[in-house]
């Protein structure tokens, strides 16, 4: 080589401003294309490692004889003591879910650290040494049976298996399965692993291994989202299997929407990169409740003056309470012109609302946009894959007992509120994320839904600050109009939802009367008497199973007296009998 062709080398052109402005904004996306893919290569080396220690538990031959099928194709509980996979700790969950499975695990552990044993387990807890550090793990899924349905049997089975596989686990959450495929929420927490007890994210890998043991043509093409090294508290302290006919219920037959037609699966960084596209909007498939806790505009708001021109996605919410709002929403004129011609982004928590919701937008609207494209993992492999937040802005509302996570704090804000936890939130108040939760009675920065306050005229949860909540809005008649949510305010709601009685899951069908001081001294006329005309809101979210009012009013009459005494027959009185109880602690 010469001597002029090493100086041409040696060299170099100096890069102009606007190159040198170019190179720097492709370096956050090459190191980022390389972060989740060491992301997926951990995972999967984390996997194998644990898998090493897996000892399978057997499938059942048959379903437990603790659960039958009814007329609708559910399970129902019968106790049995003595069956292969079911009895022991199996309880009945409510009313509203009368043939769901409740199986308590025998340790969790309190926000405090405390540990706790619980039930018909106690005696088999205390024999467990608790670990010095204990850590919990979530996994969140879901799964649809694509090929074929399973049949009643196989749901009844999946559910026996997995009623043993607690029992044996110490497996906490939220289990939904239907005849169309899985949604779930699962936990658990470390079990003295320092004496050779397994950690809890080689439990919840192990019961993944023993879901593709129960139907490896279902469950090899899952998509298990691991959380790991959360604090104790984060664990459940029961499992819920719950039969349902519909995993996410729409109202939508699965013959005009079917979930194999839905939307294209784009992943954590294909999807970030399409929000940056023209002509594109991003829908907000969750609640407007989910929704005001933080959502994907972060895109609008990072666009300079300079790029004006070239607008990035725009972010749509749909504003409904539950998802049977969603095909009143896609019917309404407006909406339909927002999105024609458009490349339409969806978005969910984990993915599985999209999954109906795209495919009955590609029915109803297929031929009128751009293309359907939907979040793959949802906000949870999102947030993963973008430890800065990327285009996300505020928290993401869970169903679990981390209650909202953000970028910053995995372990999400759920448990007591402490002096700590105010100041970070005074904090946080004066951010950019400022203008999105606020609390519903005095408009301060507040974005954590506790004391489990819900909305006065249609029961979806509602943002009450602590100085609030001691005010106690929602036990004063006259105060209680200003604990309603955003769209109830906004739509002048008035009809209090226990005055409005619903058929078909949330359809309206009759209007009782609200009390006169319910009313504000808008709502009346120049005559100041009430308006005859009063708004209910169009649908009405019912909470609870029934059998936590039961347990109230339970412990409300324990603390009276049975008027007839020693001389009452009743077994099961509500009235207190101090002469039963000092006959049971003699015996």
């Amino acid at each position: 080589m010469d001597k002029s062709s090493s100086n041409q080398i040696q060299r170099k052109r100096r890069l102009s401003k606007k190159e040198r402005k170019a190179v720097k904004k492709q370096k956050p996306q090459n190191s980022l294309a390389k972060t989740n893919n060491e992301q997926e290569d951990n995972e999967k080396i984390i996997e194998v490692n644990y898998l090493n220690s897996y000892e399978p538990i057997e499938v059942p031959s048959a379903p437990s004889a603790d659960i039958v099928v009814d007329g609708k194709g559910t399970s129902s509980l019968i106790k049995n003591e003595h069956d292969e996979g079911g009895g022991g700790n199996e309880k009945k969950l409510g009313a509203w879910f009368p043939n769901a499975l409740l199986v308590k695990c025998a340790v969790s552990y309190t926000n405090t650290g405390q540990l706790l044993l619980h039930g018909s387990s106690k005696e088999k807890a205390e024999s467990i040494k608790p670990a010095s550090n204990p850590k919990a793990s979530l996994v969140l899924f879901y799964q649809y049976t694509k090929q074929r349905k399973w049949s009643p049997n196989e749901v009844k089975l999946l559910m026996t298996y997995l009623s043993k596989i607690a029992k044996q686990k110490n497996l906490g959450g939220r289990f939904r399965v239907a005849q169309e495929g899985v949604n779930a929420t699962l936990s658990a927490v470390d079990m003295n692993h320092e004496e050779g007890g397994p950690t809890a994210s080689e439990i919840l890998r192990h019961i993944a291994q023993d879901l593709k043991n129960f139907d490896s043509s279902v469950f090899s093409e899952t998509d298990f989202k691991y959380i790991d090294d959360l604090s104790a508290d984060r664990h459940f302290k029961e499992l819920k299997i719950i039969p349902v006919q519909e995993l996410v219920y729409y109202g939508i037959r699965e013959e005009d929407a079917s979930c194999n037609e839905g939307g294209i699966h784009l992943d954590a960084k294909e999807y970030h990169e399409m929000l940056k596209k023209d002509n594109t909007v991003v829908v907000d498939v969750r609640n407007h409740y989910e929704a005001v806790l933080g959502r994907f505009d972060g895109q609008q708001l990072q666009q300079s003056k300079k790029e004006e021109e070239s607008r990035s996605a725009e972010y749509i919410d749909p504003r409904m309470r539950k998802s049977t709002d969603f095909t009143t929403w896609l019917s309404k004129p407006e909406t339909k012109q927002k999105l024609e011609n458009k490349t339409v982004l969806m978005y969910c928590t984990g993915g599985i609302r999209c999954e109906r919701a795209s495919a009955y937008l590609k029915k109803e609207m297929g031929s009128e946009v751009e293309g359907i494209y939907q979040l793959k993992g949802g906000i949870e492999r999102y947030l993963k894959a973008f430890p800065d937040g990327g285009f996300w802005r505020g928290s993401n509302f869970v169903f679990d007992k981390r209650e909202a996570v953000s970028a910053a704090e995995k372990d999400g804000c759920g448990g007591v509120i402490r002096k700590d936890k105010k100041k970070k939130n005074q904090r946080k108040a004066k951010s950019k994320d400022d203008d999105l939760s606020k609390c519903v009675a005095c408009g301060v920065f507040w974005d954590r839904y506790v004391g489990k306050k819900k909305c006065f005229t249609c029961g979806v949860p509602v943002l009450l600050c602590d100085k609030c909540m001691s005010k106690k809005f929602d036990k004063t008649i006259e105060l209680m109009l200003k604990v309603r949510c955003p769209l109830c305010m906004e739509e002048n709601i008035t009809v209090p939802a226990s005055k409005v009685e619903f058929t078909d899951n949330g359809v309206k069908s009759k209007i009782g009367n609200t009390p006169d001081i319910l009313l504000n001294k808008d709502n009346k006329n120049k005559n100041n008497t009430p308006a005859q005309k009063q708004k209910a809101a169009a649908s009405v979210c019912k909470w609870g199973g029934g059998h936590a009012k039961q347990k109230k009013f339970a412990r409300k009459m324990k603390q009276t007296s049975c008027r007839f005494g020693s001389e009452c027959t009743r077994k099961d009185c509500f009235f207190s009998h101090p002469d039963r109880q000092t006959e049971k602690m003699k015996e």
